[in-house]
């Protein structure tokens, strides 16, 4: 069975899954079947402007075609060149569906402004991508219609308003304006939201940068409002995990933690695991406390 869409990308079950073709580009969604409730998801989400199914990065290189092996999931974006939107990782074949979908994060003030129902992912409960049963898929997807996909670019558009509203706020102030960062004089911006991980669902840090003569690797991590003593301990988990990999073998690797306020305690913990910490203000005033 082969499925050729308007927008150019075609679909076909082949031994093994998905074959999703897109342009010159394709990969197989491991164990997939172009069912209906298949076939209106894709139909759905081109419908309401999420017309790419893969990006830039997404799958990598070695898991496209001709690798059979492909990956689990399937994904869809506005365009190659950002972040994802949508992905579902689980086809259930026995009854011919697939399971929950997980929303880009970034969809959080949309999500909550058009009160469709969502939990955060299990490893963040108050922040995070955003986690939609499967009764609920489609008719979210009807909503992302409007919705306003700029939040998933990568170079962001400056704040309209005063004060820190969300983690993202505070993110695209220093992307921004890296320059006036005190990090500026010696790091370039790498990326934002970079994948630890790997994958879609990947814990994602917000800003990594590398020293431009050394080598070296700085990773930000961004909390609004107050630090948690957990923050510290997510900077150093991120730099414990980088340092397996070999990507990350050359040069040192430092953690900053940027907050809007942080207590006594996490400043004793962050000394302790060696993190750098810095209370921002509006709209990007950075004075360091560790």
């Amino acid at each position: 069975m082969l499925r050729a869409y308007s927008n150019g990308i075609k679909v076909e079950e082949v031994e093994g899954g998905l074959l999703v073709r897109q342009g010159a580009e394709a990969y197989v969604a491991r164990n997939w079947r172009l069912t209906p409730p298949v076939e209106k998801l894709i139909e759905t989400a081109f419908r309401s402007g999420l017309e790419c199914m893969i990006r830039d990065d997404h799958p990598r290189q070695n898991a496209r075609w001709p690798n059979p092996r492909g990956v689990v999931y399937l994904a869809f974006s506005p365009g190659p060149g950002g972040q994802w939107s949508l992905a579902i990782d689980t086809f259930r074949e026995g009854r011919g569906d697939y399971g929950h979908a997980v929303f880009n994060g970034k969809y959080h003030e949309q999500f909550v402004a058009a009160e469709i129902p969502f939990v955060f992912e299990g490893r963040n409960k108050t922040a995070g991508h955003l986690v939609v049963t499967r009764e609920d898929v489609i008719p979210t997807l009807e909503a992302l219609s409007g919705f306003d996909h700029s939040v998933l670019a990568l170079n962001r558009n400056t704040h309209d308003g005063a004060g820190f509203t969300t983690e993202y706020v505070i993110q695209r102030e220093i992307l921004t304006n890296w320059d006036q960062t005190p990090w500026s004089t010696r790091y370039d911006v790498v990326q934002d939201e970079f994948p630890v991980d790997g994958g879609l669902t990947s814990r994602r840090i917000d800003i990594l940068a590398r020293d431009r003569v050394t080598g070296d690797w700085l990773i930000v991590e961004l909390k609004r409002a107050e630090a948690k003593p957990e923050a510290v301990r997510q900077v150093a988990d991120y730099l414990l995990a980088l340092g397996k990999q070999d990507k990350f073998a050359h040069g040192r690797l430092d953690g900053v933690l940027v907050a809007e306020r942080i207590p006594l305690a996490v400043r004793t913990l962050a000394k302790v695991e060696g993190v750098a910490a810095y209370e921002v203000s509006w709209p990007l005033n950075l004075i360091r406390v560790v």
